[in-house]
């Protein structure tokens, strides 16, 4: 090659670096000169990851799919079990905050959670955003005025409703609430209108649109608009949708933000996309789904006595096989109504992807409402992170088996992580879903032995909320149903894993408003 060749070819190398640098800049300008949607909200528009057969989907993962992807960036925060009230609490709020700018739009969808009667997540649906510690004031003062502060604009969400299995509504189908003691009663959906009105923001009303959908279809159909954690319909979850009901909730907001005419948003909806709804055939079951089969007439443990209305058992991931020895795991009913649980040598644990656990339970319907309490007096206990003790509620249960594989999903009040206590670390209650532990939140007091600790877990109409101790109430990512082995039964009651000695006493379960148990002991 001579001389003036080599300067050509030189030449052109630079000249068409440049052009692929300058292309690239324009396109991280351009990626930075889009309009952020922000979505806030609970479980029905949060993500997931499930090993259901049909997963469930909120409806933020799929409103991508009805808006310009050149215009738009679309980041969902949403949290399965928060409220407006228990998401300032979490990094997704900071970000929030942090990242909004002028010319965004922040949908906000709370109100699914703020009902529940819990002080860490409940605000009254009585008083507009004047009335410290309503709804109003809430989404007012966290979400609305840091929104307007930004040049954001913020849109109002009403919830979706809860399916109703037989057509029928009934208040808490659609987030109208009684007062119960200190916890007023009302129509959250009715305090987001009004609000909108009110202050002149615009509201997609949820709650109206999916009723009538649900009127529409009937209950055969909308029983496939949601989650089933196993291929049987009975273990369907009336409250998360899957994906065909994501995508068909997406639809709907996407279709009311368009009629809404909201400046620099509703022009921008994919106009294609919204002359027909999604349709069913959209719905496919989870390819990596196993089934698992499981017989819920269990038989009688012939090494434990029973307690009471409970039975005892040890199973799982427990050491070796045919170390049932009572110097292992102590399961004894005492006197005064007490139960001795120990769990020693090493054996059992609660890890990362096995469980082994002594396990003193009864068998309850799963859609019955339920509150478990008890005391426990801590006797021994090592500060290893695989060592808990508690109360727990669970998917699946087994006669005194050792079981190498994972087993059933769980909420537990309870603590985690115990070698982390005085890191401030260590969990204070925890669940297991879809194979993975969940953390509910971090213990603030350290305990030890002689401590006498009140523990209390309940059922609600979409999940569980955890006490331990005087530790902060967790309900927050244990909003799912335990449906996924045993759909007709949950399986409550008294817990101990590793090296661990502790009685509970003072234990009460009532299910569906009536104590359970007090005429066997």
């Amino acid at each position: 090659m001579d001389y003036q060749n080599q300067i050509s070819c030189l030449y052109l190398i630079f000249y068409k670096g440049l052009e692929i640098k300058i292309r690239k800049v324009k396109k991280m300008k351009k990626e930075t000169e889009k309009v952020t949607i922000w979505i806030v909200g609970d479980s029905t528009i949060s993500s997931f990851q499930d090993a259901y057969y049909y997963p469930r989907y909120g409806w933020g993962t799929k409103l991508e799919q009805y808006f310009d992807k050149e215009r738009f960036h679309i980041k969902n925060l949403a949290l399965s079990g928060r409220s407006s009230l228990s998401f300032l609490k979490e990094k997704q709020y900071e970000t929030l905050m942090e990242e909004m700018k002028a010319g965004d739009f922040l949908l906000i969808g709370f109100g699914h959670n703020d009902e529940k009667m819990e002080a860490a997540r409940f605000t009254s649906p009585v008083g507009d955003e004047k009335t410290e510690g309503s709804f109003a004031y809430s989404l007012f003062q966290h979400y609305i005025v840091p929104a307007k502060e930004k040049g954001c604009q913020a849109i109002l969400c009403t919830p979706i409703v809860r399916r109703s299995v037989d057509g029928e509504w009934k208040l808490e189908h659609l987030h109208c609430t009684v007062t119960n003691g200190t916890f007023a009663g009302g129509d959250y959906p009715q305090v987001i209108r009004q609000m909108g009105e009110r202050l002149a923001i615009p509201v997609v009303d949820m709650t109206t649109l999916t009723k009538n959908v649900y009127d529409k279809l009937g209950p055969e159909q909308t029983l496939y608009l949601h989650a089933w954690n196993s291929s049987k319909a009975i273990s369907v979850d009336n409250t998360h949708t899957n994906e065909w009901g994501a995508f068909y909730n997406a639809w709907l907001v996407a279709k009311a933000i368009q009629d809404l005419k909201i400046k620099g948003l509703s022009e921008y909806v994919l106009t294609s996309k919204m002359k027909q709804a999604p349709e069913k055939e959209i719905l496919c079951s989870n390819p990596n789904y196993r089934e698992v089969i499981f017989q819920s007439n269990l038989e009688q443990s012939k090494l434990w006595k029973d307690f009471g209305c409970f039975k005892g058992t040890v199973f799982g991931s427990i050491g070796e096989e045919g170390v049932l020895q009572k110097g292992n795991f102590i399961l004894e009913p005492m006197k005064e109504e007490r139960l001795h649980m120990a769990v020693l040598k090493d054996k059992g644990k609660i890890a990362g992807t096995e469980d082994g656990i002594a396990f003193y339970y009864t068998q309850i319907p799963v859609d019955a409402s339920f509150c478990l309490s008890a005391k426990i007096t801590i006797q021994r206990i090592e500060w290893n992170d695989q060592v808990s003790f508690g109360l727990m509620v669970r998917d699946d249960v087994y006669i005194d088996t050792w079981i190498a594989d994972g087993l059933g999903d769980y909420v537990a009040a309870g603590p985690l992580k115990l070698a982390q206590m005085n890191g401030g670390t260590a969990w204070n209650n925890f669940a297991r879903k879809s194979g993975l532990l969940i953390q509910g939140k971090v213990l603030k007091q350290k305990y030890q032995v002689g401590d006498i600790v009140e523990a209390e877990i309940r059922g609600t109409q979409d999940g569980y909320v955890c006490r331990f101790g005087e530790e902060e109430e967790v309900s927050g990512g244990f909003d799912f149903k335990l449906t996924s082995i045993d759909p007709e039964h949950v399986y409550v009651g008294m817990f101990a894993a590793r090296n661990c000695d502790v009685i509970f006493s003072d234990v009460k379960l009532i299910v569906n408003g009536k104590k359970r148990g007090e005429s066997d002991r």
